[in-house]
């Protein structure tokens, strides 16, 4: 199983760190193996981040960070604060490839922050970004999210996490996937608590199959139907589907792998 949460900080500015930890607690008791946040305003000489302190509250390992240069603004005295995005993982989670790119231009230009991590031998990519809010610039931003190299490549999984929710219909939205390797197998959004967590699956020749699970019994809302978590969760359930007898490597490479040297015919489930 592994679980995933996304988080836009900006909304939640207004709790206190205990009583967003407080909230996150129900879902953290079964395990959090992946923490993706959005609007992290932080200084950039300051370790002492909410992403930080969420990290530590919730007994995550704070593992990447990435500040859009449009996002910075002067603080004064040579100071800048970024707002950034932030991915923590949890115990048994591998890191084997991370960093950022930019989508968009000029004015429209946004950082998704990309992750590989592995669990029990199994690999989910998850995309970290901020979408605009017009139906035009995030049908742009999309397009050219799921065209990048990156997605060329087949994975037991894909996971994307953003602060808005979709203001596309979801027909659109799988027309734009349409000539990409994936399709959309399941999405979340909340429009009151902000944010996106979509989940692809490889259309064709997947390497994996993937079922959807809910926490039982489910965090996500009290008796009286109100929203628990301050953002949105997935449990995902990843089996390897097995091409041939072969015992095959997988890619991309471990930072260890990558030091012994490449070897081919890798594959990314």
């Amino acid at each position: 199983m592994i679980r995933i949460m996304t988080l836009d900080a900006g909304a939640q500015a207004g709790e206190s760190l205990a009583g967003l930890c407080a909230r996150i607690e129900p879902f953290r008791q079964n395990g959090i193996d992946l923490l993706c946040c959005q609007s992290i305003p932080t200084p950039f000489d300051d370790r002492d981040t909410i992403s930080h302190m969420l990290s530590d509250t919730l007994g995550l390992t704070y593992s990447n960070f990435a500040a859009g240069g449009l996002r910075a603004r002067s603080l004064g005295s040579g100071k800048h604060v970024g707002k950034g995005l932030a991915l923590c993982t949890g115990n048994g989670i591998w890191v084997l490839n991370s960093g950022s790119f930019a989508i968009g231009n000029a004015d429209n230009e946004e950082i998704v922050q990309f992750a590989l991590i592995r669990k029990n031998g199994i690999s989910v990519l998850t995309l970290n970004l901020h979408l605009a809010d017009s139906v035009t610039t995030q049908e742009s931003q999309l397009r050219e999210l799921f065209s990048h190299a990156l997605l060329k490549e087949s994975y037991g999984a894909v996971v994307l996490c953003a602060d808005k929710a979709a203001v596309l219909s979801g027909k659109r939205l799988q027309g734009i996937l349409a000539r990409s390797l994936y399709h959309c197998q399941y999405a979340l959004s909340c429009p009151d608590e902000g944010g996106l967590l979509c989940l692809l699956t490889v259309r064709n020749g997947a390497p994996a199959s993937v079922l959807v699970h809910h926490p039982d019994p489910a965090p996500f809302a009290d008796a009286q139907g109100s929203a628990v978590l301050p953002g949105l969760a997935l449990e995902l359930e990843i089996q390897r589907i097995a091409s041939d007898k072969r015992n095959r490597f997988c890619f991309p490479l471990s930072f260890r792998e990558q030091w012994l040297g490449y070897k081919e015919h890798r594959n990314f489930a």
